[in-house]
């Protein structure tokens, strides 16, 4: 599991839901909108940076976008295979 060590990286979350999001075909505009659907206004740069592990979240957030997708919310907490971008791993 990674935990901000200095590299930015936020949270666990991020890159599961990028790749159910676009596993899904939907787009960082269209993920927005289904959030601010269910009552959470989250913009395309907010989701963004989620997915990239610079930004933390928080637990009702979670919550919204594992209903958005349609999965249980434990299948984004599935970490086995999280890495940390080449991005974010060359700033450390």
């Amino acid at each position: 599991m990674y935990y901000k060590d200095g590299c930015g990286v936020l949270n666990v979350v991020g890159p599961k839901l990028k790749s159910l999001r676009n596993g899904k075909n939907i787009s960082q505009t269209e993920f927005s909108k289904l959030c601010r659907e269910k009552g959470v206004k989250r913009s395309v740069a907010t989701i963004s940076k989620i997915e990239n592990q610079l930004r933390s979240v928080y637990d009702y957030e979670v919550q919204i976008f594992a209903d958005v997708l349609g999965i249980p919310i434990d299948e984004l907490y599935a970490i086995g295979s999280i890495e940390i971008d080449d991005d974010v791993q060359d700033a450390c």
